[in-house]
């Protein structure tokens, strides 16, 4: 997660803006950066928060799904579906993004005996593969809509690998398995 939230505030944050540098201090005192040191912290001192605080973040963190079905949903429900589909650039983005690289993925872990690594090594690369098959976070279509930046393009890849994954995970998983 630190690692994801780095590279939103830094990388992602250049593509969206078109700014070659990044402000440090925005990424250390990002409230996500913030929350994962706590966590750290919690986990290696072994301290235990308030069951009230515990069952309050579990509540919270579990309406972070459907959340983001809704604001999926938002941006499926706005757009016209078949504008979405003339923009041809998409369809190679979504290829690399949904089957190039999970193929990729589950090449070098099947053929570098990585799958063999321990008794449960094929049960954790499958959810790395499950990661890396899944649809583009709409994070980045909140980040575009933020510096009003392409929203609109945003949204487009968002829906677009959101409608192709529901073929190209099963699949992937499926490659997987056979191999």
């Amino acid at each position: 997660m630190v690692i994801q939230t780095i590279l939103l505030w830094t990388h992602a944050k250049s593509l969206v803006c078109n700014e070659p540098s990044f402000d440090i201090k925005k990424i250390l005192l990002n409230i996500n950066i913030i929350a994962i040191i706590i966590g750290i912290c919690l986990f290696m001192f072994q301290l235990q928060l308030p069951s009230l605080l515990v069952d309050t973040f579990s509540k919270v963190g579990s309406m972070m799904g459907p959340l983001a079905m809704i604001v999926i949903g938002m941006l499926i429900g706005e757009m016209d579906l078949r504008s979405i589909f003339v923009e041809k650039r998409t369809y190679l983005i979504s290829l690399f993004r949904l089957v190039v690289f999970p193929l990729i993925m589950i090449l070098i872990f099947k053929f570098t005996g990585m799958s063999r690594l321990t008794v449960d090594a094929d049960k954790i690369l499958l959810i790395t593969i499950l990661a890396a098959s899944a649809p583009p976070a709409a994070t980045i279509t909140q980040f575009a809509q933020l510096y009003n930046k392409h929203p609109g393009y945003a949204s487009i890849m968002n829906v677009m690998g959101v409608i192709f994954s529901i073929i190209t995970m099963p699949l992937m998983i499926m490659i997987y398995q056979l191999l």
